[in-house]
């Protein structure tokens, strides 16, 4: 479903290659401060190094308003959980290269649900103009920000995985994801974020019982929104599983699809980006798999299947010719041009060759 093959020649949709336009048709990507969103790997910028995946909106005098996580007190990204925010950049390029220009969502005064750490944004507009920003919160007792400042190596492995208990008050914030909502009528803000998460975590015994996070969403042309999320259960505490949600507004409620159920893919592949292409009248979902990706689509949003097996993209070809094997290429989002075709992939990546070993916005280009 990601062309049409009337006469047994296969004719691709934007982005898509392949006798059956299984694969993703990307082009050469930038370098780190090329395009899309790299910090000086000297802290002189907002006081951060490291940032993480971003999605960009355009703004009404054409402009381009990126929102990424950055880790803030210049940790590299391992320290997400307890020192990520979300940063707004800017560029006249809907690939940018984007300056940064102030955190959207950062700390909270008082103590709330995500006072601690604000990750992962998408953010998106509705049809009334409200510009959305979607993002994971967490918070935990007896937690505070890291300082990093004085550290020399970028790293950034994966969190490693801890027991949580179910209703401990103690728990990591690993532990205490949930999705949230932040509002604003202006790219620029000022962001209203919502008390509580938008997405709790489901029911006891169900598989996403213990935190929800990474959304990625479509609204829809009558302000309705299907949000796909990451969840894990008690029960299967190592399991990154992926569902959907649904409100009839994006104001919310936001409610698990009926019967809730995870999509059925690999339990290496995270970090879903979502799209809906007019010209095949189906949804698209992005996934990583480690270093592989994985496609799937959907006719309603709910029901998905696997467009090919998991296809490797951590080999990357630069515009000049050059190539650099990265250790990590994931949190997917893609970037929509006015029509809604995708023309350009963001990644979160990370090299030990690259940027002092710090992770990046990269940005590549979809052959449309």
């Amino acid at each position: 479903m990601a062309g049409t093959c009337p006469s047994g020649k296969c004719v691709c949709d934007a982005g898509w290659a392949g006798d059956s336009c299984e694969f993703l048709n990307m082009g050469r990507s930038w370098r780190c401060g090329e395009a899309a969103l790299c910090l000086p790997d000297d802290g002189s910028e907002m006081d951060a190094i490291a940032t993480w995946g971003g999605n960009v909106v355009k703004d009404d005098d054409g402009s381009y308003h990126m929102f990424a996580a950055m880790m803030s007190h210049d940790c590299p990204l391992k320290d997400w959980l307890t020192n990520s925010v979300v940063v707004h950049a800017t560029s006249s390029n809907m690939a940018g290269p984007f300056a940064p220009q102030d955190v959207a969502l950062g700390p909270t005064a008082s103590a709330g649900w995500d006072d601690l750490a604000q990750h992962n944004p998408t953010v998106a507009r509705a049809p009334d103009g409200t510009y959305l920003l979607f993002y994971m919160g967490t918070t935990a007792a007896n937690t505070t920000h890291v300082d990093c400042s004085n550290s020399t190596a970028g790293g950034g492995q994966p969190v490693p995985l801890v027991e949580c208990v179910q209703g401990s008050a103690q728990n990591p914030p690993v532990c205490n994801q949930r999705v949230g909502l932040a509002t604003s009528q202006s790219p620029t803000g000022p962001w209203a974020r919502r008390a509580e998460p938008i997405l709790l975590p489901g029911p006891a015994g169900e598989w996403d019982d213990l935190f929800t996070t990474n959304p990625t969403v479509h609204v829809f042309t009558n302000g309705s929104v299907l949000l796909v999320y990451k969840a894990r259960s008690f029960a299967s505490q190592g399991a990154m599983l992926t569902g959907t949600a649904f409100a009839e507004h994006w104001s919310g409620p936001y409610v698990r699809s009926s019967p809730s159920k995870p999509i059925n893919t690999s339990l290496a592949c995270e970090d879903a980006s979502v799209y809906y292409s007019e010209a095949m009248h189906v949804f698209r979902l992005l996934l990583h798999c480690n270093c592989n990706y994985q496609s799937l689509w959907s006719l309603d949003g709910v029901h998905w299947n696997q467009t090919t097996s998991q296809v490797p993209w951590c080999n990357l070809t630069y515009t000049d010719g050059t190539t650099e094997q990265v250790q990590r290429r994931e949190r997917p989002q893609w970037i929509l041009d006015d029509s809604g075709k995708p023309v350009y992939l963001m990644n979160g990546v990370r090299s030990n060759a690259s940027h002092k070993g710090y992770s990046w916005t990269l940005a590549t280009p979809l052959f449309v």
